[in-house]
């Protein structure tokens, strides 16, 4: 539009002041050719015109006088400064070169004419384009602010908290957009749903029969004495089995933490829900004859939360620094604040990790353990669903490994 803009003014002032300046030289062409017409005998001006008299009664200063070396000069049009004036001189010879007349013309005040439009063009060509600018402006926050609107609402969903795009307010442009949106939020969640319920009923179905399995192995187990083979047999079978049922246990866990992941967020004070919880892991970890002591060096920390998923993680790292902590020994929980995270450290006593391995992945587990390998990556799922960071790794001081959760300040504290 700008371009435009100064296309059609530059083209309006450029006709104007052609337009302008050509209609005065055809006025001094037409003139001279009037003089040359009328006066065809050396001297008849003179004799048939006042000369002063015609100078003040017409807009030009008109002179003839004989051509010195009668040489033949074309009609000429110079432009001339006098006295701070603007003029015109036509100069051409006739009469067969006897004669050479001279037209002036002050051109002074079709000059400022021109330059008072060049002003108003540059007057015009500025306020167009701040116009311009202003009415884009405008329009650009016109048009942004459904995609902005958009934008915050993607902003606050991300794949375990789906929900439909609100198209109240929206412009009719964006509604078929945000419809498109929510069929494909609408499908994704229907999948999620579907696999959900497939890990639970596999799991189901799988502990059915297991069961079965385990206890006709305890009832021929009581059957037969100590030192008969199949009782050794039976053992491992019973082992083998109670094993499975941890890893279906653990596969009910993940479809459950599936379902807590569309849990809305609540608003809650997560220093009082820990402390809460805290007080009964001291009771279990004395039931173990182990230590558990906890310390806050905050009073509240007020966030938007999804509780189920937080104590999917949390409940993780206390149970298995109890497991991994040897008896007498100190499982300790402390909280610390830096400029950008609120971080929950979990402490324990055992022997540490192999740093160089990933227990986060799934059914990696420390040659200690006795699970599955399937927590961690379960805490691992629940932390990037809600937006937190953990970490597992070693005491500074030797003395065991170190569970971490850190919450982003820029992402829970400044949410309403």
């Amino acid at each position: 539009m700008i371009a435009m803009l100064v296309i059609v003014l530059v083209s309006l002032s450029t006709y104007f002041y052609a337009s302008t300046i050509g209609h005065i030289k055809n006025e001094l062409k037409a003139e001279a050719k009037n003089i040359s017409l009328n006066y065809t005998v050396e001297n008849e001006y003179n004799s048939k015109q006042d000369i002063s008299l015609l100078n003040r009664l017409s807009p030009y200063k008109i002179k003839i006088s004989k051509n010195p070396n009668r040489k033949h000069l074309d009609s000429t049009i110079i432009p001339l400064k006098k006295d701070n004036r603007k003029l015109y001189l036509l100069k051409e010879s006739f009469l067969d070169d006897k004669m050479l007349l001279e037209i002036e013309r002050d051109i002074t005040q079709e000059s400022e004419y021109i330059r008072t439009m060049y002003y108003i063009v540059t007057f015009m060509l500025v306020a167009g384009i701040l116009f311009i600018i202003y009415y884009s402006s405008l329009l650009s926050k016109k048009i942004m602010s459904p995609l902005e609107t958009l934008t915050n609402q993607f902003t606050n969903m991300h794949e375990n908290l789906l929900h439909e795009i609100k198209t109240k307010g929206l412009p009719s442009e964006f509604e078929t957009l945000a419809d498109s949106v929510n069929l494909l939020i609408t499908k994704v969640r229907t999948s999620i749903k579907y696999r959900q319920e497939l890990y639970i009923g596999t799991a189901h179905e799988l502990k059915t029969p297991l069961a079965v399995m385990r206890l006709k192995n305890q009832i021929t187990l009581m059957k037969y004495k100590k030192q008969d083979n199949v009782k050794e047999a039976l053992e491992q079978n019973i082992a083998s089995i109670d094993t499975l049922n941890a890893m279906i246990h653990n596969l009910l866990e993940f479809g459950r933490a599936e379902g807590a992941q569309f849990e809305q967020p609540e608003r809650l004070n997560l220093i009082r829900l820990m402390a809460s919880k805290c007080e009964e892991y001291e009771l279990l970890a004395h039931s173990q004859e182990r230590d558990f002591i906890y310390h806050f060096d905050i009073p509240h920390f007020r966030i938007n939360v999804q509780p189920l998923l937080f104590m999917q993680i949390f409940q993780n790292f206390i149970q298995n620094a109890l497991k991994f902590t040897p008896k007498g020994g100190l499982v300790s929980l402390d909280t610390r604040m830096d400029p950008d995270h609120f971080i929950i450290e979990i402490k324990d006593e055992g022997e540490g990790i192999d740093e160089s391995k990933d227990f986060f992945a799934p059914f990696k587990r420390s040659v200690e353990s006795t699970g599955a390998g399937l927590g961690l990556f379960l805490a691992k799922n629940a932390a990037e669903s809600m937006g937190v960071v953990i970490d597992l790794k070693n005491r500074k001081d030797g003395k065991g490994a170190v569970a971490s959760i850190a919450f982003p300040l820029n992402r829970f504290l400044l949410k309403d």
